[in-house]
């Protein structure tokens, strides 16, 4: 086999075999010297580069990524050059050419051009800056795919021009600048000391599949402290009400509703497998150096993962589930001999993912919680030409769909939030407390006075109201929404949040345009008693007026 992902059938010659110590040792020791290049001057560059581009006009609680409100300022682009340039001058003189590992942040890099590239136009804004933000990012992408010196380059440009920075695609992201780190280190230290005897393909594997694993482990740490031991989580999650809260937002709405009140109760006897799986896949990664055969497992395994999630309860990590093959891929086709598996990548590996769970190379979203019945949210409904009315779905607010299928709305409501978008909790006596609930009433309201939030914002409130009434004025008088051609617009990358169904059809551009919408509260309890859910809330809070927006079609 020849190509990227050839795999050495030979055995390493007498003078490499002899050098496998040595090897692990530089192996490990140029390791340790790129995660602290990443932490110390990586991630704080396209960090500090991103919110530069972005003209320091980022919102209060940012949900999602850095997202500019304003075109590009000159001054602003001089300063994140006149940082990063010489660091990329850098890269492009003692950077070490990527082995075969190096398909892995190729794709990563790929798999984020891919979703910010073909993003919706915010249609509430001016287009030009947007199309030109996508063009810059389109070039210097495709540049940097084949100049790998230039990664970091187009990181920044996509997190703070495009809002690559997102929880979906973060360990995408970071497998881009560890191996930018990597490069470097490995470049400088052939230069300083002369060339590796090691497989640099080993040590970048040992990075890029640390940087991967990383986010499994920080949240098998986050079910651990939850219970305070390895099984509790596993033994006593209620799993089958995490798709019970799925359906409330809108996954598998496609369904008539007796069959996904079936998917739940059938679901309910095997939760302690499912949860003791999970458990197992997101713990792998501690020993996942060991040998090749763990780490396929511990890869794969997350793979499957985020399959199963996406089933159950609509969350989509795609890009994981891509990046998670292509690891697999290549640590497969890596020669026998290739020193990434045994103590020393182990442990190496090992006090990485230390540095990790302390905080102190990097910081994966502990996602760690207790799942409950009840489900809390904000949502939208329209009001067409016709009289007729139709749902608003998160898919509709594209780009910022992932927003608007999670906590967006909680500041329109002056409501006391107690659980977290999905009906999760980390405190277990509020999930005791909820569990018990048969229905809404006092109890529910005492709950929420002791241990709901308010996110209550009027400013916010306002904001929102003028937002959508630029968005569906620009919408209803044909303003371009996507930057695709219509006739490739399948293409576009997958959403994260699958909630674009309801009780109500969504709405389509054809329908016309829309004269009105509304904003709702919504509570909603599944009984296990009744095998239903129970409508405990469902009020109006207000209503915009949108034919009376500036450029609405009348």
């Amino acid at each position: 086999m020849s190509g990227p992902l050839r795999r050495a059938r030979h055995p390493l010659s007498r003078k490499a075999a002899k050098n496998m110590p040595s090897s692990s040792v530089r192996i490990a020791a140029e390791l340790a010297a790129a995660v602290v290049l990443y932490r110390f001057s990586v991630s704080p560059l396209v960090r500090w580069g991103s919110r530069g581009l972005a003209s320091a006009t980022r919102r209060p609680a940012p949900l999602h990524g850095a997202y500019p409100e304003r075109p590009l300022a000159a001054g602003d682009l001089a300063r994140v050059c006149a940082v990063a340039g010489p660091v990329t001058l850098g890269a492009l003189t003692v950077a070490a050419p990527p082995g075969d590992v190096g398909l892995v942040p190729t794709v990563a890099l790929l798999l984020a051009l891919w979703k910010c590239l073909t993003l919706d136009y915010d249609i509430a804004r001016e287009l030009g800056p947007q199309r030109a933000d996508r063009l810059i990012a389109l070039a210097l992408g495709l540049t940097a795919l084949l100049l790998p010196p230039l990664r970091l380059l187009a990181v920044i440009w996509l997190c703070g021009r495009l809002g690559a920075w997102t929880h979906h695609s973060m360990a995408c992201l970071r497998i881009v600048k560890a191996s930018f780190a990597w490069s470097l280190v490995t470049g400088a230290a052939a230069l300083l000391v002369g060339a590796s005897p090691a497989d640099e393909d080993a040590g970048m594997l040992v990075l890029l599949g640390s940087v991967f694993l990383s986010h499994y482990v920080v949240a098998f740490r986050s079910k651990w402290r939850l219970a305070g031991n390895p099984w509790g989580w596993a033994a006593r999650n209620r799993t089958d009400f995490l798709v019970a809260c799925a359906y409330v937002w809108g996954w598998g709405r496609f369904l008539p509703r007796p069959v996904a009140r079936r998917v739940v109760v059938a679901l309910a006897p095997w939760t302690v497998v499912l949860n003791t799986a999970t458990m197992l896949v997101q713990g792998m990664g501690l020993i996942a150096f060991l040998n090749r055969w763990v780490f396929l497992a511990a890869v794969l395994g997350a793979v499957l993962f985020n399959v199963v999630v996406a089933l159950f309860s609509g969350l989509l990590f795609w890009d994981n589930i891509a990046i998670g093959v292509a690891l697999a891929l290549v640590a497969a086709r890596l020669h026998e001999q290739a020193p990434a598996f045994g103590p020393v990548p182990w442990l190496t590996s090992a006090v990485i993912l230390t540095l990790v769970l302390r905080g102190w190379a990097w910081k994966p979203t502990g996602l760690g919680w207790w799942d409950t019945p009840f489900a809390a949210r904000v949502h939208w409904t329209a009001t067409l030409e016709d009289g007729r009315r139709v749902g608003v779905y998160n898919n509709l607010l594209c780009p910022y769909d992932r927003e608007f299928g999670r906590s967006v709305g909680n500041p329109l409501t002056t409501e006391r939030f107690v659980t977290f978008t999905m009906g999760g909790v980390q405190d277990s006596a509020i999930r005791d407390r909820l569990l018990g609930l048969r229905s809404g009433g006092r109890e529910l309201r005492l709950l929420k006075d002791r241990h709901g939030e308010s996110h209550w914002d009027p400013d916010f409130r306002q904001r929102h109201v003028e937002y959508l009434k630029r968005f569906f004025a620009r919408l209803g008088s044909g303003t371009q929404k996507s930057p695709l051609p219509r006739a490739v617009r399948w293409l576009k990358a997958p959403g994260s949040h699958l909630y674009y169904w309801g009780a109500l059809p969504g709405y389509r551009r054809k329908d016309g345009p829309v004269t009105a919408v509304q904003v709702h509260y919504q509570e909603v309890l599944f009984s296990p008693d009744r095998r239903d859910w129970l409508s405990v809330r469902d009020t109006l809070l207000f209503e915009i007026d949108v034919a009376s927006a500036p450029g609405h079609p009348h």
